[in-house]
C-alpha cells in the first residue's frame, strides 16, 4: 500500500487547501473498481478497492469517512490504517446522504468523479436530498492536488517500473515465431504477480487485414500466431506494490525488418526523444505534443495521436500531453503546465496507410528540476530476435 501517515498528512492538507480555495464545505470522492477510477480512493485513504464502487467523503477540517457497500464489510483494509470511519449502508445513496447530513451544513459539495465515476443514483439522492446545495464537479481540483508526486510516491513508481522492465526481459526470452500473443502474455502476466505487480493491462498492437484494406489495432492478447516477420508490439502497463502505475511499450521483430518498419520505429523513437529533451518544469504540454510532431514529420512519417499523459494511482491522470493540439475541441485541461515530481507516460502512436507500418512506443518518465529521468532502464528502440536467440 502507499505507506507512511507523513504521505497521509501531506495529501490530506493539500486536499483541505484545495478544498478552501475552492470554497467547498464537503467533498464526496467517489471511486469503481476499474483501471481508470479507483485511484482516487487509494490516494485519500489508501483504499484499495476490490471490486464494485465507494465513496470518501471530506468535511472541511476533518478526516475523511468511508462510504463503501454492504458486502464489502469483510472486505481487507489497509494495514496503514489512514481512514478510521468505514460505513457499510445498505444503500449506499442513502448513506452518503446520512453521512452528508451529519457534518455541518454545507451550502457547495464538490464530487471527484461526477461526470465518469459517480453512479447517477447516488447523485440524484444527494441533489434531492440538499436541494439548495451547490453541487460542482471537483475533477479538476483532484487533478491539480495529485499530480506532482512526493519522493515517497515517487520511489513507488520506481519500484512499478522495475516490475515492467523485468517483464520486458521474459518476453524476449519467450517471444518467437510460432508462439502465440497469449502465450507471451501469460509469462508477463506471471512474471509481474511474482513481483507484486497487480491490475495488468496488457495490449497488442498491429495492422489488421479489413475489407477496406490494412487498419492498425490493438487489444488483449489473443490466439493470433506470431509469424517471422510480424512486429510484435506490444503496450504494458501494471500497477507495484506501492499502488502506482508505469507503463512500458516495445516493438519487437524476428526476420530482418522492411524499411518502412525501421521508419517509423525510428520515427517513434525520435518523437520521444524530442519530447524527453523537451520536458522540462514550466513548459507547456501543448509545447511538448509540438516537438513530438516536429521530430516525427522530420522523419517523413505523419501523426495525429496525443503523445501521454500523467500517471499516478490511476492508468490516466493529468497532465495530458498534446491533447489540446491533436483534437481542436478539447483543452489542455486542469494541469496545462509540466512541474517537477509529476511522473508522465509518453506514447507517440505512428500509422503509414500506404505501407501498413504501425509504430508505438512508451516510457514512464519523472519530470526533475533539471527536465526528466526515464525509468526503464531498455533503449527505445526496435528489438530484433534472430533465430537461435
Amino acid at each position: 500500500m502507499s505507506g507512511s501517515l507523513s504521505e497521509r498528512d501531506r495529501r490530506w492538507s493539500r486536499l483541505q487547501a484545495a478544498m478552501a480555495e475552492e470554497g467547498l464545505e464537503a467533498l464526496v470522492i467517489a471511486g469503481a473498481d476499474y483501471r481508470g477510477h479507483k485511484g482516487t480512493l487509494r490516494y485519500v485513504a489508501d483504499y484499495n478497492l476490490a471490486h464494485r464502487y465507494g465513496y470518501s467523503v471530506v468535511f472541511a477540517g476533518a478526516e475523511p469517512i468511508m462510504v463503501l457497500p454492504q458486502n464489502l464489510t469483510g472486505g481487507r483494509r489497509p494495514r496503514t490504517g489512514w481512514v478510521g470511519d468505514y460505513r457499510y449502508p445498505h444503500d449506499l445513496g442513502a448513506g452518503l446522504v446520512e453521512v452528508l447530513e451529519s457534518g455541518p451544513r454545507a451550502g457547495r459539495i464538490g464530487v471527484v468523479g461526477l461526470g465518469q465515476i459517480m453512479k447517477v443514483e447516488d447523485y440524484l439522492r444527494i441533489a434531492g436530498a440538499f436541494p439548495d446545495a451547490e453541487i460542482v464537479d471537483a475533477s479538476p481540483m483532484f487533478e491539480r492536488v495529485r499530480a506532482v508526486k512526493s519522493a515517497e510516491e515517487l520511489r513507488g513508481a520506481e519500484e512499478s517500473a522495475y516490475i515492467t522492465d523485468r517483464c520486458f526481459e521474459r518476453l524476449l526470452e519467450v517471444a518467437r515465431p510460432g508462439v502465440t500473443e497469449r502465450e507471451v502474455a501469460a509469462e508477463m502476466y506471471a512474471t509481474a504477480a511474482r513481483l507484486g505487480g497487480e491490475d495488468p493491462l496488457f495490449l497488442t498492437m498491429f495492422a489488421d487485414d479489413e475489407p477496406t484494406g490494412p487498419c492498425p489495432t490493438f487489444g488483449a492478447p489473443r490466439d493470433r500466431v506470431l509469424r517471422a516477420h510480424d512486429v510484435f508490439t506490444f503496450s504494458y502497463e501494471v500497477v507495484g506494490p506501492a499502488g502506482y502505475w508505469v507503463e512500458l511499450s516495445r516493438m519487437v521483430t524476428f526476420a530482418p525488418p522492411a524499411e518502412p518498419v525501421e521508419r517509423i520505429a525510428r520515427a517513434v523513437g525520435a518523437g520521444m526523444a524530442a519530447a524527453a529533451s523537451a520536458i522540462t518544469p514550466g513548459i507547456g504540454t501543448g509545447d511538448v505534443q509540438k516537438q513530438v510532431i516536429a521530430a516525427v514529420e522530420a522523419e517523413g512519417v505523419k501523426s495525429s495521436y496525443w503523445s501521454g499523459h500523467g500517471l499516478g494511482q490511476d492508468v490516466l491522470e493529468e497532465p495530458w500531453i498534446g491533447l489540446d493540439v491533436v483534437q481542436d475541441d478539447s483543452s489542455a485541461g486542469a494541469v496545462s503546465t509540466l512541474d517537477s515530481g509529476m511522473v508522465l507516460a509518453l506514447h507517440p502512436m505512428l500509422w503509414e496507410a500506404d505501407t501498413a507500418a504501425m509504430g508505438y512506443m512508451a516510457d514512464t518518465h519523472v519530470v526533475t528540476d533539471s527536465g526528466c529521468r526515464t525509468l526503464s532502464e531498455h533503449p527505445v528502440q526496435l528489438y530484433r530476435i534472430p533465430a537461435g536467440a
